[in-house]
């Protein structure tokens, strides 16, 4: 049953990730079209894009969430090992399993707050965009969810993995 379950949230988080990585790659190209399009309406035609840069801006933003979502789920991101490899196997484990139950609550703190923050932005606009502020925090929120359900993963599959040598 374990085996299954595990199964399944591998399928699941792959699944999320393929979602994550388009999202991500999308934003950035139409980003680089909008910095690309206000440089030549600046520039060129002397005609500046009013709302460009703000909107590049917001997809920097959403783009950096996605792609940092997407890296944790590959376990791509900077971490300390060489004090861990040390130790043996079943520490290692507990170790792992401790350090991604100090990342669940950090990251589940920050999506209850980052709901506050939304909330309050909501009654707030970005002014040449027409759209609420809120939209500078929402990536917060749901890719922190992401990144919970990608840690609950990482700690079921270190009860799954075999032992290091």
């Amino acid at each position: 049953m374990f085996q299954s379950l595990l199964r399944r949230m591998d399928r699941f988080s792959q699944v999320l990730g393929k979602i994550e990585l388009v999202i991500t790659c999308s934003l950035l190209l139409i980003m680089v079209a909008i910095v690309g399009i206000s440089v030549f309406l600046r520039y060129v035609l002397k005609s500046p894009l009013i709302a460009g840069m703000n909107f590049a801006t917001l997809l920097l933003v959403w783009m950096t969430f996605f792609g940092a979502s997407f890296v944790y789920r590959d376990k791509g991101h900077i971490s300390i090992e060489f004090i861990v490899d040390r130790f043996p196997p079943a520490v290692q484990r507990l170790t792992m399993v401790l350090v991604y139950s100090v990342v669940a609550i950090t990251l589940i703190t920050t999506v209850v707050q980052s709901g506050y923050l939304i909330e309050v932005q909501w009654k707030q606009q970005i002014v040449a965009l027409g759209i609420p502020r809120s939209f500078l925090s929402l990536p917060v929120a749901i890719t922190g969810i992401l990144m919970i359900l990608t840690t609950m993963n990482h700690i079921l599959s270190e009860f799954q993995l075999p032992p290091k040598q």
